[in-house]
This record gives structure tokens, C-alpha cells and sequence, in this order.
């Protein structure tokens, strides 16, 4: 059961006996009841539901079905929290142009960051024009963590073909001054 749906009586009733459960899950667990209570309650609850309805459920003791519940729950809230968009620095611009800050002084890194980047890309490109169209497509294939027998299969060849290809560009390049 995804799905958590309006409790009848008699799951309202089991809920209430057996809601110390939520508290020894979150003092086990020593997470603060006020911020931790809400994101369980809802595995407790499913909890319940399910424990009332499956009969396949009772030969396992509540407890068990409701603290992997709430285990559920509590990963997933983790998941979305450390999702990285959920972790990227936030700036108020304002703030800081009070103080007489620039952006530049203010994210220092990403700038060099974004930099670095567009000189690393700048620089495969070159590389890649200097080999030919077949060549560049076996790279952007290994790149793409293709093997090199995946490779040879491709390109109807031998994985030996696809090894001394790679070789001979290594070697090309190496030859050349970037």
C-alpha cells in the first residue's frame, strides 16, 4: 500500500495504543521529536493501515512493521534534503552590496571554478580536431564508458584494431605541442 488513506476507528484506536512506538523510534534514532515528528508520522501511520489490512502482516510484530516504516520515511526526507539542488549556496546580493561587496568577491571560487572548466573545454576541443570523424566518435564511445570490445563491435572490427587505434592517438597526440 503506497498510499495512505483516512484511518477507520479501529486503526484510529491501534494508532493511539501504540504511539509510544513513534517516540522510542525518534529517542533510538536521537532525533529532536519537534523537528522529526512530522516526517514519521505518516510511515507510523501507514504502519497501522498496513498491519490492519494485510492479514499476511501479523505474524510479524507491529513494532517491526512500523519502525521500517518510519525508517522509510526518514531516508527519503534525508534524500530530498540532500538533493543538490537543495544544498546550493544561496546569496542575497542585496545584503551584501550594503556592505560594498561585489559579486566577484563574494564567489570567488566558482568563478575560477567556471574558468578552469571552460579551459579544460577549449581544450578537448582542440584536441578532438585533430583527429578524424571515426576517431572522435570511438572517443566520444569510450567516454560514454563504452568497452572497447563494444567499441570493435561497432565499428565491425577487432578489439586488437580498436586498442591500436587508441595507441596510435595517444602517440599523435603526444607528438603534438598543445
Amino acid at each position: 500500500m503506497s498510499r495512505l488513506h483516512e484511518l477507520t476507528q479501529l486503526q484510529r484506536q491501534f494508532a493511539e495504543k501504540h504511539q509510544d512506538t513513534v517516540f522510542r523510534f525518534l529517542s533510538h534514532k536521537r532525533l529532536p521529536m519537534e523537528d522529526y515528528y512530522d516526517i514519521v508520522i505518516f510511515g507510523y501511520l501507514q504502519a497501522v493501515q498496513e498491519y490492519d489490512e494485510n492479514p499476511a502482516l501479523s505474524r510479524f510484530q507491529f513494532s517491526t512493521i512500523a519502525w521500517t516504516k518510519m525508517n522509510d520515511c526518514l531516508m527519503k526526507h534525508y534524500a530530498y534534503e540532500n538533493k543538490p539542488k537543495r544544498k546550493a549556496p544561496t546569496v542575497n546580493i542585496h545584503a551584501y552590496a550594503k556592505d560594498g561587496l561585489t559579486l566577484d568577491e563574494i564567489l570567488p571560487d566558482r568563478r575560477k571554478c567556471l574558468q578552469a572548466q571552460a579551459a579544460d573545454r577549449l581544450f578537448v576541443m582542440e584536441v578532438l580536431s585533430c583527429l578524424t570523424e571515426t576517431e572522435r566518435q570511438m572517443v566520444h564511445l569510450k567516454a560514454d564508458g563504452l568497452t572497447c570490445r563494444e567499441i570493435a563491435e561497432i565499428f565491425s572490427t577487432t578489439v586488437h584494431g580498436i586498442h591500436g587505434r587508441f595507441r596510435r592517438m595517444r602517440m599523435r597526440l603526444t607528438e603534438m605541442d598543445f
